[in-house]
């Protein structure tokens, strides 16, 4: 059986029949790591001073800048403060469901309530 719906249907882009939303020919890039330009912007924007940064902040712990509770050294994630900066963003240490809960919308404190017990 071929992979995909179990009926074929037309390519989105030119009509043809295929197992999915495109043919072979008008498939899109649709993973990260198929894009090669990709890792090198990644590697251009995000370069080993802010690993480092990252890391430091990760090992340390302390409070987390969302919800104001403890945070285990080598628990949290390293959260940007000012997420539409990118790579210049200064970093501070968060809880990974309160940075997940926060996304990539500015600090509000609604959005991120104090995780209980």
């Amino acid at each position: 059986m071929p992979p995909g719906p179990q009926f074929k249907r037309p390519c989105l882009t030119c009509n043809t029949l295929t197992y999915g939303s495109y043919c072979d020919q008008h498939k899109p890039i649709r993973k990260r790591s198929d894009n090669p330009g990709r890792k090198e912007k990644k590697r251009f924007l995000y370069g080993g001073d802010y690993y480092k940064r990252a890391k430091a902040i990760r090992a340390t712990g302390g409070l987390c800048h969302l919800c104001h509770t403890p945070v285990p050294p080598g628990e949290g994630e390293a959260d940007h403060i000012y997420p539409e900066l990118g790579w210049r963003s200064p970093l501070a240490i968060a809880h990974r469901i309160c940075n997940q809960r926060r996304g990539n919308k500015p600090v509000n404190t609604d959005i991120v309530p104090p995780i209980s017990g």
